[in-house]
């Protein structure tokens, strides 16, 4: 309450004391009451409701994926570790000035992606990200594609919380103990309640090994939100990597959660090119609550930044904000520069080793590789089945999502194949009936709408597919090339061996048809060492696409 509301009071209180004599007193003095309320009531009601409002700044990131460098987009450089250092400082300066408190918080997939995580396995990411003062993470599926002890390695020297809800964890893991589900900070005096989810797909998309199990994420969220309001918490925000489409789900069909901030689909939200959504999205829960839902698109090449206001109950009240653009107009910081440099110089000379030349730049783009087929993809499909023909392989091939970058026009150096193909896969030779081969085309283009990495990529076969017909029965027409050159219908009954990674061929990405395959035999051949082996020995290349995979 003001100074002035409070003399205010004690005025009535002495015109009461000194002058409720008689009736007409009292007539007077209920009428300067009221006077006076009508007078003061806005100012104190305004006073109480500022006083018992509760704001909070977000920042956040996700799908960082070891890009420690600017990354190049259309004719600017985006992104970069010293350039969010840069723009961090000056926000929390902005929120300290104002009182504000602030939360930086990652959803996810600091792994995998460039030469910094193959040469560091994520402990180079993680130096700068314990510089940078996260407050939480949650766990990705990349953070399992060098198995459990490096993620363990990387959880150990985190001085940040990394939570996940939906991870079981046996004890023989290394992980064990290691990841929470939820993790409680109080800030000014008020309690914020987060908890993590990771996709359950990580199961298929990673190499997790034994003692890990991914849960429910909506049974999950259910029980820590439970958790977290049984300690009295009413602030509550999800931290997941579980794709734009499920976070709306969790927000509908889970209530008491406020604010969810995902990642691992790579979604453009508000003011980032191609958005289809706003930034915040406001959904409702089942008892008709406001859910705000962001995400920050990937490779740290903007940075999200949400402000929202509670009342005393805990209830969102207000929101407001963007994500910011790390651009050439953010100046990077000069410690942090400094930094990258000298995690750089050890791997420079391996990315500086050219060895071959392309006449046309093989397109990585992720939407047309997770959707279409490329000239990249049919490069490293054609790499896969030229190495493996001596064992009389007729069919190559590898799902999109392992394919991470594209390759310029003019020299390529071993690093545009190592960032290409970063996830150290070897090629796997296995036999498949015509069946089982046209069941992992279907599953292959059963969630092309979706962007899903289990696009495939192809060599030695030709198929036509559509997408308007239901999932299973997309897949029109299927041709196998023969030796001399022509192209014979699919057998369904007879066997073909087919040349994929080692990861597909245990049934990774959802390809159960390869792990029920007969005579696997893992040929030892790195894939990113054959990728550049072929190149060197067909330089200049000039690849283009063939109608390999026609949608109609």
């Amino acid at each position: 309450m003001t100074v002035k509301a409070k003399n205010s009071l004690k005025a009535i209180a002495n015109y009461l004391k000194l002058k409720l004599q008689t009736k007409r007193s009292f007539q007077i003095f209920v009428a300067f009451v009221i006077t006076f309320l009508i007078a003061v009531s806005p100012a104190l009601l305004n006073v109480v409701a500022q006083e018992s409002r509760f704001s909070l700044r977000i920042l956040h990131t996700n799908d960082h994926h070891a890009h420690l460098e600017p990354v190049k987009y259309g004719d600017r450089l985006l992104g970069g570790i010293a350039r969010r250092r840069t723009l961090i400082d000056q926000i929390r300066t902005e929120s300290k000035n104002n009182q504000e408190p602030l939360l930086l918080l990652d959803a996810g997939d600091i792994f995998q992606g460039t030469l910094y995580f193959n040469q560091y396995l994520g402990q180079a990411d993680l130096d700068f990200y314990n510089a940078l003062a996260y407050d939480a993470g949650t766990i990705g599926n990349h953070e399992f594609d060098r198995g459990q002890q490096v993620l363990a390695d990387f959880i150990s020297k985190a001085k940040f919380p990394i939570i996940s809800a939906n991870i079981d964890i046996a004890p023989e893991s290394p992980l064990y103990g290691k990841v929470s589900p939820w993790h409680v900070l109080d800030m000014q005096g008020e309690k914020i309640g987060m908890f993590g989810l990771t996709t359950p797909d990580t199961a298929i998309l990673a190499s997790v090994g034994d003692g890990v199990k991914f849960t429910d994420p909506i049974a999950a969220a259910r029980k820590s939100v439970l958790a977290l309001k049984q300690q009295g918490i009413n602030k509550i925000v999800a931290l997941t990597h579980i794709g734009f489409d499920n976070d709306v789900l969790l927000a509908q069909k889970v209530s008491d959660i406020d604010i969810i901030i995902g990642g691992h689909s790579h979604t453009s939200v508000g003011n980032i090119p191609k958005a289809n959504h706003p930034y915040p999205l406001v959904e409702k829960n089942g008892t008709k609550e406001p859910v705000l839902v962001v995400t920050d698109w990937e490779w740290g090449k903007y940075l999200g930044d949400l402000s929202v206001s509670f009342d005393r109950t805990g209830k969102l009240i207000a929101w407001a904000g963007k994500p910011h653009v790390l651009d050439a107009s953010i100046k990077p910081n000069p410690e942090f520069a400094d930094k990258l440099k000298a995690y750089a110089a050890p791997i420079e000379a391996l990315r500086q080793k050219i060895i071959g030349k392309s006449l046309v730049a093989l397109d990585g783009d992720r939407v047309k590789l997770r959707t279409s087929e490329t000239s990249l993809g049919n490069l490293i499909a054609d790499a896969m089945l030229t190495k493996t023909k001596g064992d009389r392989v007729q069919v190559a091939l590898i799902n999109s999502g392992g394919i991470r970058n594209g390759f310029p026009l003019g020299d390529i150096m071993m690093g545009n194949v190592l960032e290409a193909l970063p996830f150290g896969n070897t090629i796997t030779r296995v036999e498949l009936t015509g069946k089982q081969l046209l069941a992992s085309l279907e599953h292959g283009v059963s969630m092309a709408e979706q962007g899903e990495g289990r696009f495939p990529q192809v060599a030695g076969i030709h198929f036509v597919w559509d997408a308007k017909l239901p999932v299973g029965k997309r897949v029109i027409r299927v041709e196998i090339v023969s030796d001399s050159g022509n192209f014979q219908l699919l057998n369904p009954e007879a066997v073909y061996r087919v040349a994929t990674t080692n990861f597909l061929a245990s049934g990774g990405d959802g390809y159960r048809s390869f792990a029920e395959g007969k005579n696997l035999l893992e040929t030892g051949y790195l894939l990113s060492d054959t990728i550049a082996e072929y190149i060197s020995t067909r330089s200049p290349l000039q690849v283009k696409t063939e109608n390999r995979i026609v949608r109609q």
